[in-house]
């Protein structure tokens, strides 16, 4: 790989799934659409979550391996891109209990799902790999994208998939965590 990081990134994001499917063996419709409370998502609203985000970066990988991708303007304030990209990299960081608001496009699609949501995220996942791999013909940390959040959040595509990969792996525990609290209530 030219950018090194992606070996352990690939990894962690092959595993991601694994991780999801141990917690959706034995999980029933009920468990899956359980919400603990009225301000707390759903194993699957927390699942819907993380490819509704994902999704939105497919586009800008697809236009960086079609060679039509350009860094922002703003990507030429590196002091700014690497906060931004650091800030945004801690606030999504699994071992981070602090709860943090979603922007609106982020929000879970649906409120009722099906179990066979495990194969959707999975085969999003496997696309999301496959693109970001064919991305390493560019260097990941000065290919510079607009955050699907706001235009005015822009970051390295070294701090994108790492931003990617954390946020899943955090909602992939909360949805262990959902589960667990369900099971010891009943």
């Amino acid at each position: 790989m030219n950018n090194t990081y992606l070996e352990e990134w690939l990894e962690q994001t092959k595993r991601a799934p694994e991780k999801l499917e141990g917690i959706f063996t034995n999980l029933t419709e009920e468990e899956l659409n359980h919400k603990p409370s009225a301000t707390c998502w759903s194993i699957g609203e927390l699942v819907d979550h993380i490819m509704v985000t994902n999704s939105l970066y497919l586009p800008k990988y697809r236009k960086i391996i079609e060679g039509n991708h350009r860094n922002p303007f703003s990507s030429r304030f590196k002091y700014v891109t690497n906060f931004l990209g650091k800030s945004i990299l801690h606030s999504v960081d699994p071992d981070n209990k602090k709860k943090l608001k979603t922007v609106k496009k982020f929000e879970p699609h649906n409120k009722q799902f099906k179990l066979d949501q495990i194969v959707k995220f999975q085969k999003l996942n496997e696309e999301l790999i496959d693109l970001v791999v064919k991305t390493d013909h560019v260097n990941h940390q000065k290919t510079y994208i607009v955050s699907p959040a706001s235009p005015l959040i822009v970051y390295s595509l070294e701090y994108a998939n790492k931003i990617i990969l954390w946020h899943g792996l955090r909602h992939i525990q909360q949805a262990g965590d959902v589960l667990n609290k369900h099971v010891e209530k009943v």
